[in-house]
């Protein structure tokens, strides 16, 4: 074959595989919402009375709704990182790469089709995969959680690169549909389909609903779900390891879910029913807020004449337990934690509904199903679009569920079956006639046959997805996961090392010196070999492993300032100062030098994904940053006042420790 028929020959199968821009100006707009720790119960179309979500509704109203729709679980407390993992790679929870770093993922898909993509809003899964999938970016957060809606740290693309910016006093909710609008407004004129991402952070703690949806709902008149433990006690399991609160299940809510948001005014006296509604009034005042600035952008489609054109999906990445069940976080197998909500409306989207059992990563081969464009062989995810479409029932017969390495569940259309490993030990629930969970059926003999039938597919389910003991133990210690305890919560008793009063500019200067010595250098260092040190001593840190976690931290800047490490990271006999004063310490009780101090503003600093380790990718990243911001006098050289700044910076910007980062 000749190199002018191998050119030829491999246009062609470009053109059949991916659309021309010709034919993609005839594919329909794709809108995608995604909303963070929204409960499947709280919505107002979709049989919630108490809550008042309009412009959801009308999506909902307009469009086809999954009624059995799931998350497949998660291997680590911060359930939004394999969510998102999953659902952009179309992969399983097993396989599912969390930083997003292999395979091709769905805007993607959608890039390469000739769409222009946006995003604003939250990613979870590192800068480097966000960058090779938009086109545009506008109030991008990388992380988990924000410790607050306002002064969220977000970015913005220049040139291909994500560049961070101040965002002032905005709320997160407000910033982020601005940027959607603001896009969607750009697009009107120009034949180009889109592809629209738009992760918001509401309603995930802090639930702090600003202005009047702060008081939109009065605690008085709210209905708690069946579940709850202020209502039902009972449901508690308060054996240790078992994911509910070992003692005292209906004491209210965790600080994870919100009570940095709850209206103090009642607390102290309040019965736990009346606490369980003051959580519940400003949670579903934060929903509200947010459901009023998705009307926004409902209404900028309309008004620029693109919603006949454009298909809208919604969906939620997880549910949320607030004290139902007694469960404090968004990390347990039942359904109001594990089931989400996924509808879609618009262009060729008809109205109806679906009992089909079905993930969130299916909505990438969905929405590629939906425009017409070709599934990529690696993903797993199932097509929904024939069920939308009425011309298929189901996609599976059963499905499965995991959560860190103590709970299991399986379901049919009725039946589902809850599994917990560690005791081997079973609850069997209807929930044809029991949605909230109320009624464990696992000791009526007359279901001995069904739990043996749900044991073999729950089997089967695990050797399909790769569910092995294994393979659980290392994701959950990769991915942030911590074995054993209540569901991999972490231990309880602390939010995070306090920081201790610390002379920033002092301990800059302190850290500076250690760096330059350590580089063999006194007046300064270029910038490459100022980024080149960091690197390097990230490798020194990481050792065989890819990864460095904080206590790892720690441990490298105690050798680098001269300090002697202990086994937990702190400094050996450092307990009292010199004058004898306790000095304070850490979750486990180690003491907070120098060099912890120091740690935790260097991970916050170089954390882009949030999950609490560093990469050698993530040290480039940000040395390249720092090196140059810090370069203050443009001659390609950091001074070590430069440096000591460069430090200072993040020292100075490291968060108070409100609660966990998650």
């Amino acid at each position: 074959m000749t190199k002018r028929t191998l050119t030829l020959f491999v246009a062609l199968i470009g053109a059949i595989a991916w659309p021309s821009a010709a034919s993609a100006a005839k594919r329909p707009n794709v809108l995608f919402i995604f909303t963070d720790d929204q409960r499947p119960d709280a919505f107002s179309a979709l049989g919630n009375p108490d809550i008042k979500t309009p412009n959801m509704d009308r999506i909902i109203n307009s469009g086809f709704v999954f009624n059995q729709a799931y998350i497949q679980g998660s291997m680590t407390p911060a359930t939004c990182l394999p969510s998102r993992a999953m659902i952009m790679s179309g992969k399983p929870l097993f396989r599912a790469p969390l930083r997003l770093d292999s395979g091709v993922l769905m805007p993607q898909v959608f890039q390469k089709a000739g769409y222009r993509t946006f995003a604003t809003g939250k990613w979870h899964n590192g800068e480097s995969s966000f960058e090779k999938c938009f086109d545009e970016a506008e109030a991008v957060f990388f992380g988990g959680a924000a410790r607050s809606h306002i002064n969220v740290p977000v970015h913005r693309m220049v040139a291909g690169l994500m560049v961070p910016y101040d965002a002032g006093e905005t709320f997160s909710t407000d910033l982020f549909a601005d940027a959607a609008i603001e896009f969607i407004e750009g697009q009107s004129k120009k034949e180009q389909p889109f592809f629209c991402y738009i992760p918001f952070t509401a309603p995930h703690s802090p639930v702090t609903p600003p202005g009047k949806w702060a008081t939109m709902y009065d605690p008085e008149i709210i209905t708690l779900p069946p579940n709850n433990a202020a209502l039902r006690p009972d449901l508690v399991d308060r054996r240790e390891g078992l994911g509910g609160r070992s003692r005292g299940g209906s004491r209210g809510g965790s600080r994870r879910e919100g009570s940095r948001g709850s209206r103090g005014g009642r607390g102290g006296d309040a019965s736990p029913v009346d606490r369980a509604k003051q959580r519940y009034a400003a949670y579903y005042g934060l929903i509200s807020h947010l459901d009023h600035h998705i009307g926004r952008v409902l209404d900028t489609l309309e008004k620029t004449g693109q919603s006949e054109n454009t298909l809208i999906l919604f969906a939620t990445d997880h549910g949320m337990a607030m004290d139902s069940h007694g469960q404090s976080g968004k990390h347990n197998a039942f359904e109001h934690t594990s089931r989400v909500q996924i509808f879609a409306s618009g262009a060729g989207i008809p109205k109806g509904s679906s009992d089909a059992l079905v993930y969130l990563y299916d909505i990438y081969p969905t929405l590629c199903g939906l425009t017409g464009l070709p599934i990529p062989d690696e993903v797993e995810g199932k097509s929904l679009a024939k069920v939308i479409h009425g011309k298929q029932a189901k996609v599976r017969d059963h499905l499965f569920t995991a959560y860190m390495d103590d709970q299991r569940a399986i379901r049919d259309d009725r039946w589902k079956l809850f599994y917990r490993p560690k005791e081997d030990r079973v609850a069997l629930y209807d929930l044809k006639n029991d949605p909230h969970e109320l009624n464990d059926l696992a000791a009526k003999p007359e279901n001995k046959d069904r739990i043996a039938e749900l044991k073999a597919e729950l089997a089967k389910a695990q050797q399909q997805y790769g569910d092995t003991p294994e393979i659980t133990a290392r994701l959950m210690q990769s991915r942030g996961g911590r074995p054993g305890g209540a569901g991999g919560r972490r231990p309880a008793g602390g939010g995070g090392i306090a920081r201790p009063p610390v002379d920033p500019p002092a301990l800059a200067k302190r850290v500076a010196e250690k760096f330059l010595a350590h580089a063999r250098a006194e007046s300064g260092l270029a910038k490459g070999k100022f980024q080149e040190v960091w690197t390097q001593l990230h490798a020194t840190w990481a050792g065989d492993e890819k990864l460095v976690g904080r206590p790892d931290l720690i441990q490298g800047f105690a050798k680098l300032l001269g300090e002697q490490p202990s086994e937990r990271g702190g400094r050996v006999g450092g307990q009292a100062d010199r004058g004898g004063q306790r000095r304070p310490t850490g979750r486990f009780g180690e003491s907070i030098g120098a060099s912890a101090v120091i740690a935790r503003a260097f991970s916050y600093a170089t954390d882009s994904d949030g999950d609490r380790e560093i990469t050698a990718a993530e040290v480039q990243a940000a040395a390249e940053k720092w090196s140059i911001d810090g370069d203050k006098d443009k001659d390609g050289k950091l001074t070590p006042a430069e440096i000591s700044a460069i430090v200072e910076g993040f020292i100075k910007s490291m968060p108070a420790s409100r609660g966990r980062r998650r």
